[in-house]
């Protein structure tokens, strides 16, 4: 179930450059994705969104506070993306986005630890 290569794109602040990077890092994982529509009054709504997970036993894992100030592996946090299949390098958000289909934004991460010590996961979702 968790054989799919995923890349996780950080947006961290560059101290030295004083601009916005990406930072990419490629895992094994779980993702599902689905296009949709909603119809609300006479307006049409488009409601894509995913489902990933992650477990935790993926290697270099920091929290967003840890890897703003450090960013030496990977985190999750809102606004940042996550593709499916693997991505080197991200100059853009809007060229990450045409260049592959399955490209969504991080707008929720939940923490399952509570099974076994392999079934321990991150639960990512967003649009």
């Amino acid at each position: 179930m968790f054989n799919q290569d995923l890349t996780i794109v950080n947006k961290w602040f560059n101290k030295e450059t004083k601009k916005d990077e990406y930072k990419t890092h490629h895992l094994k994982g779980f993702f599902s994705s689905s296009q949709g529509v909603s119809i609300s009054n006479t307006n049409l709504i488009k409601n894509d969104g995913f489902n990933a997970r992650i477990l935790m036993s993926e290697g270099g894992y920091q929290t967003p506070k840890e890897f703003q100030s450090n960013p030496i592996g990977w985190t999750l946090q809102n606004d940042d993306y996550i593709v499916k299949g693997k991505v080197n390098e991200v100059s853009t958000i809007a060229k990450l986005k045409e260049d592959y289909q399955e490209c969504m934004k991080i707008t929720n991460v939940a923490i399952k630890d509570y099974s076994s010590n392999s079934m321990k996961h991150y639960a990512i979702s967003g649009e």
